[in-house]
């Protein structure tokens, strides 16, 4: 398995692409599949290790209204996270999941502009469920809290 992917690494691999070049996520290495970024949050996981997520744009209907995020903008945005951080790609706004993030592809779009993308790795790994605070963050899901718990009553003949 690749090694994980860190803020550093990315922000190496990008700098030397165009800062106006557009930056895609391109997932599912079964079916690649281009999608446009949304956001980037940086957090902590369950185990306090520095993550950021690089999440696609949540709605395909708005893509139209909704600017690209160019090379310039994701150097930007990466900039004011540390370095160590490892990079995860946040999926599938209907029920969010964290994958592997691989290395960044440059290509050409219909119109001949360059296009780089961040990829899904070929022995692509998923990570499991979103953290819902990132989530929270992404404005994929509005924040919850589990309802409280009633205690049962013991049953007078000791059954559970």
């Amino acid at each position: 398995m690749a090694p994980e992917l860190t803020v550093g690494d990315l922000l190496n691999g990008l700098s030397a692409g165009d800062r106006d070049a557009m930056i895609r996520l391109w997932i599912n290495p079964f079916a690649r599949t281009s999608r446009r970024i949304g956001g980037v949050v940086a957090t902590r996981d369950d185990a306090d290790r520095p993550v950021v997520f690089v999440a696609e744009a949540k709605a395909t209907e708005l893509l139209a209204t909704l600017p690209e995020l160019s090379v310039g903008d994701l150097l930007d945005r990466l900039s004011v996270c540390d370095r160590d951080a490892v990079v995860q790609l946040a999926v599938n706004p209907g029920f969010p999941m964290a994958h592997r993030a691989g290395p960044v592809v440059a290509v050409r779009d219909e119109q001949g502009r360059l296009v780089l993308l961040l990829t899904e790795p070929e022995e692509a790994e998923q990570f499991g469920p979103l953290l819902p605070e990132v989530a929270v963050a992404l404005g994929w899901h509005a924040p919850t809290q589990a309802p409280p718990r009633l205690r049962r009553a013991a049953r007078p003949d000791g059954g559970q």
